[in-house]
């Protein structure tokens, strides 16, 4: 008989939770992306009909759409996942970034922004931010809150908690 082990970073046994990016924030950089083709495409078309674009033209084009690329691939591609043991932030094309979830010593819940900023030392700067624009933002802060120590602080526009 094989025993099915509990994943280390698992919270309450399950595999790591992920929150990735939400419908919104896909629908409006998609949106953009397709303004910005549909308008430099139509200028690359008079150009061609008209005459060849210039080399500094094509070079700002193509570092434009370079970057446009990259915004699509980095707003599909980014998430945060929860474990039991550690929150980390997967950023395509950077560093992952993660706290140890017993290090946290306070949460603030922007009043302003949506999103967590975790410290584990609440007189310097957050050791993590996740931003805004994830899916279940209201289950993260929820599953996040739920798994920091107990003598950890929660600030922001919840009630705060000591």
């Amino acid at each position: 008989m094989v025993s099915q082990a509990k994943p280390e970073s698992a919270p309450g046994g399950n595999a790591p939770r992920r929150f990735g990016t939400s419908n919104f924030s896909r629908f409006l950089v998609l949106s953009v992306a397709v303004f910005w083709l549909v308008t430099i495409g139509s200028e690359w078309m008079s150009d061609v009909n008209g005459k060849l674009a210039e080399g500094s033209e094509i070079a700002t084009d193509a570092v434009v759409l370079g970057l446009l690329a990259y915004a699509l691939f980095a707003v599909f591609q980014r998430s945060v996942v929860v474990g039991t043991e550690k929150i980390w932030k997967v950023r395509p094309l950077w560093w992952d970034r993660s706290v140890q979830i017993s290090e946290i010593r306070r949460v603030h819940v922007p009043t302003t922004a949506s999103g967590l900023w975790l410290y584990t030392d609440p007189d310097r700067k957050p050791a993590l931010k996740t931003g805004g624009g994830l899916e279940d933002s209201e289950e993260l802060e929820e599953m996040v809150t739920e798994s920091i120590p107990s003598d950890a602080d929660i600030t922001g526009h919840r009630e705060e908690k000591h």
